[in-house]
């Protein structure tokens, strides 16, 4: 196509509705990719958000609560009937004060924003599930509000009243679930995890008004993503720097609406060129397309 390398690579082009196979270097190649994938990931006619609306990028599943990692987390310390007991008659009790429990030794590949990152159990249906099996036992998963946001990015704070030791056994088997539903994902759930990316990527290439709090939720399987090296475009530091520039703390909120969405156009103007290029690569796009 460019007539100054040699052909390494052969793709597919559409020539007045007929099917041609061209044989052309590796630039030529990587760039006819990157114009389909944004021809194909192009939404600009489509109506764009109310200001002041968020989305969240995916949720998957439904209220059932799978019983393995309920049984998993359960297990995690011992007496595990006895302790659901004591916890049912707690709840008309006073509810005691919970603390935050510590990262310190977590697995950075799960840590974001002084929390856990659990957006693989989110993606697979499995958080509620989780969250019923904590409150069972004294404990929570305390998600970030930001800018309207529940639980933006799938992020939480580990909350726990009592034994410390104990809630230090049940975040090593959440962690645990964690990388497991990664996997899962990964391996046998590609196309949900697929469908995420590419919403996620469609949305901060073409997204008018972009909240803090959107910002943080869209990013955070582009995080995952990243950790795999699926992405032409970007790369997991810059992803990270990313989520570091964002205001997790609500300062926003003292600004008046106009201020606000001035704020918010400019951010999504800065992340619709910021994500321009970035595009799934070869290696991710045979599994999830």
């Amino acid at each position: 196509m460019c007539h100054e390398k040699d052909a390494e690579s052969a793709i597919q082009i559409m020539r007045d509705g007929v099917e041609d196979e061209l044989y052309v270097c590796r630039d030529c190649a990587k760039a006819e990719r990157l114009r389909r994938q944004k021809k194909s990931q192009r939404t600009r006619k489509m109506p764009s958000l109310p200001p002041g609306v968020s989305m969240s990028v995916t949720q998957i599943g439904g209220d059932e609560p799978p019983p393995q990692i309920i049984e998993a987390i359960m297990n995690a310390m011992s007496g595990v009937v006895s302790g659901i007991d004591k916890a049912a008659k707690a709840m008309k009790e006073k509810t005691p004060e919970m603390i935050s429990l510590s990262l310190k030794g977590v697995d950075k590949r799960l840590c974001v924003a002084e929390g856990l990152q659990l957006e693989g159990l989110f993606l697979i249906g499995e958080i509620e599930s989780v969250r019923r099996a904590l409150h069972a036992l004294d404990m929570d998963l305390a998600g970030y509000q930001i800018d309207g946001v529940n639980e933006a990015g799938h992020v939480y704070k580990l909350k726990y009243s009592g034994n410390a030791e104990r809630a230090e056994r049940v975040r090593d088997e959440i962690i645990a679930q964690e990388l497991n539903a990664r996997i899962r994902l990964f391996e046998e759930m590609p196309r949900v995890f697929g469908d995420s990316l590419c919403r996620t990527l469609a949305i901060l290439k073409n997204a008018r008004l972009l909240s803090s709090g959107e910002l943080f939720d869209l990013l955070s399987p582009l995080r995952l993503a990243a950790m795999e090296k699926m992405l032409d475009g970007i790369t997991l530091r810059g992803v990270e720097s990313l989520i570091a520039s964002i205001d997790i703390y609500n300062k926003e909120d003292t600004l008046d609406q106009r201020q606000r969405d001035k704020i918010d156009a400019a951010r999504a103007d800065d992340m619709n060129n910021r994500f321009e290029d970035v595009v799934i690569n070869d290696s991710a796009e045979g599994r999830f397309l």
